[in-house]
């Protein structure tokens, strides 16, 4: 007796939302980020960016995630340009994010040099990131054309949208968690290309 082949595509369902979910919960706490540093917000400030610890690098692995199994030289580089952003941006959130925060929670004054020293450091080190990120993006979307073709199109567009308002606006409203909804989708619908490609 023959059983009917169970269909893959229910399961393809899983590597397309999981991809789409960290940036998405950095749009939802994006939505409670303070426009600046205050000693009024310092403590919520710095347990914000205690939970984003985890988070941040959660999109190079997402672009890794995109690139598994995908050879030549556009992948490669651009996994090194995830690797990049991942050692670097997450000093935004421990230097200018939780650093900072502390400093004013131990009322420390929000122009005071250490705090200024302290944002200084993690944006320049975030500027860093910044670069492998968009990097990163671009080339993962070449590499994924070379599989896909055009089904890549509505993903890279939100994905290079989405970088890019991330690296101008962090995660602050309203243009930060826009980038972050951009860039879920576009993880989403560049995984769902992806895994279309790979059944050619």
């Amino acid at each position: 007796m023959t059983y009917p082949q169970r269909s893959s595509r229910p399961l393809q369902r899983w590597p397309v939302l999981g991809i789409a979910l960290a940036p998405l919960l950095m749009a939802l706490l994006g939505l409670t980020h303070p426009a600046d540093l205050t000693a009024s917000n310092a403590q919520h400030w710095t347990m914000l960016h205690q939970l984003l610890i985890p988070l941040f690098p959660l999109i190079g692995v997402n672009l890794w995630w995109l690139l598994a199994d995908l050879p030549g030289p556009f992948s490669w580089v651009a996994r090194l340009g995830a690797f990049v952003y991942g050692v670097y941006y997450p000093a935004v959130d421990l230097l200018a994010g939780i650093g900072t925060g502390r400093l004013l929670s131990q009322g420390v004054n929000r122009h005071a040099p250490a705090v200024q020293v302290l944002f200084q450091q993690g944006n320049s080190l975030g500027d860093i990131g910044n670069v492998g990120l968009l990097l990163s993006c671009g080339l993962t979307i070449v590499a994924l054309w070379l599989l896909a073709g055009r089904t890549v199109l509505p993903g890279a567009i939100c994905l290079l949208l989405g970088a890019w308002l991330f690296t101008q606006h962090h995660i602050y409203r309203p243009w930060g968690v826009v980038g972050m909804v951009l860039l879920s989708l576009g993880f989403a619908a560049l995984m769902w290309a992806k895994l279309r490609g790979s059944e050619r």
